[in-house]
């Protein structure tokens, strides 16, 4: 494929999300990364949960900070930005282009973006609840890749999005679909994996 195909195929993949936020509350796209780098950045994960790298995720802001299993069970690694791992380079260089055209056509003025790595073993899961925290207002839209291969329906582990004033909304965590959303406003819980672990990428776009 050659490059102007490329960034067709990408800027295509970007307004299908903003239409998605426009529409519905919420942007979804499959294929945001290719399957190799989907493949590379479930590797990692795998690898740094096996080498005990991952740390338990807790709730709230740097003031308010707890862990709380019954709350949210995930494991974490947040993602360097200046990392060089060539699969992280990937996606952090095509969520940079969606910040550009974000902010050169809907005026958002994101200015930096932060993820992880999350990892939710068989069981385990997040409850409904909003990623913009009460004391610190910088989280503007957050983002989601799922690693996960081969996900079927009775898998589990379903994204459950709340729009409010419409019906709750079920997204299965296939590998390489990304979903974007405002952060102040959409509700969302990671539901339990029956089978497997559930692996993706949690971001956040900050003004």
């Amino acid at each position: 494929m050659d490059k102007d195909q490329e960034e067709k195929d990408e800027k295509n993949q970007f307004e299908e999300m903003i239409q998605g936020l426009i529409d519905n509350k919420y942007g979804c796209c499959d294929d945001f990364v290719p399957p190799n780098t989907v493949a590379g950045l479930g590797e990692n994960i795998r690898d740094a949960n096996q080498a005990g790298n991952l740390q338990m995720a807790g709730t709230g802001s740097q003031k308010d900070y707890k862990q709380n299993t019954l709350i949210r069970g995930d494991k974490i690694k947040w993602i360097d930005e200046k990392s060089v791992n060539q699969f992280e380079m990937v996606y952090l260089k095509k969520v940079g282009n969606f910040i550009s055209h974000l902010n050169k056509t809907c005026f958002t003025s994101i200015k930096s973006f932060e993820s992880h790595y999350a990892n939710y073993e068989q069981k385990s899961f997040y409850k409904r609840h909003l990623d913009q925290f009460k004391n610190e207002k910088g989280r503007k839209f957050s983002i989601v890749l799922f690693l996960n291969q081969d996900w079927q329906t009775e898998d589990g582990g379903m994204l459950s999005l709340y729009p409010e004033g419409n019906a709750q909304k079920d997204i299965i965590p296939i590998g390489g679909r990304m979903v974007f959303f405002k952060s102040d406003e959409m509700e969302h819980e990671v539901n339990p994996s029956f089978t497997r672990e559930r692996r993706s990428i949690a971001g956040w776009l900050k003004d």
